[in-house]
């Protein structure tokens, strides 16, 4: 009996370490890479593999109407898009950035653009990507991508980006 569970227990961790190969890893790799995500300055984030390939192939912004965390189809559109990419770089994490327009306190901006970036978490999370890989930082109205006043600078400005790394 002993023999047999011995046996059963070095087969599954064989197929454990082949599965994981599959991937483009270890599970060991991949526990690391997870575990330096937790500690990592997502406000400094260093250029990767994943980086460039992602802002070159997926569009990593999507836009918000005023005061709303709701997902546009638009956005949806890019979000699948994104989702499919993640899906084929299993090993790729990513910072979802909330923004805002100007308009507003700073402390309201910057609980609306984390209420942003966690809409796009948890659209991610719906089509099955880990949360584990994604971590989320609101900027509030901080990092402006257009500057100006009126509506064709805000309507920029209200978005959530997607970097990976």
């Amino acid at each position: 009996m002993k023999k047999t569970l011995v046996a059963l227990l070095m087969a599954c961790a064989l197929l454990t370490a082949c599965a994981s190969s599959d991937k483009g890893g270890d599970a060991s790799s991949d526990a690391s890479r997870l575990n330096e995500w937790d500690s990592a300055d997502i406000t400094n984030l260093d250029e990767t593999q994943y980086s460039e390939r992602f802002k070159k192939e997926v569009q990593p912004v999507i836009y918000f109407e005023f005061n709303s965390v709701a997902l546009t189809p638009q956005a949806m559109d890019v979000l699948n898009t994104q989702a499919a990419w993640l899906k084929e770089n299993a090993n790729a994490m990513i910072v979802v950035e909330g923004h805002c327009d100007e308009r507003g306190t700073r402390e309201y901006n910057l609980a609306l653009g984390e209420r942003r970036a966690n809409a796009v978490k948890e659209y991610f999370a719906l089509k099955g990507i880990d949360s584990n890989r994604v971590r989320i930082i609101s900027y509030g109205k901080e990092r402006p991508q257009v500057l100006g006043v009126g509506e064709a600078a805000w309507s920029q400005n209200r978005r959530a980006v997607t970097i990976a790394n």
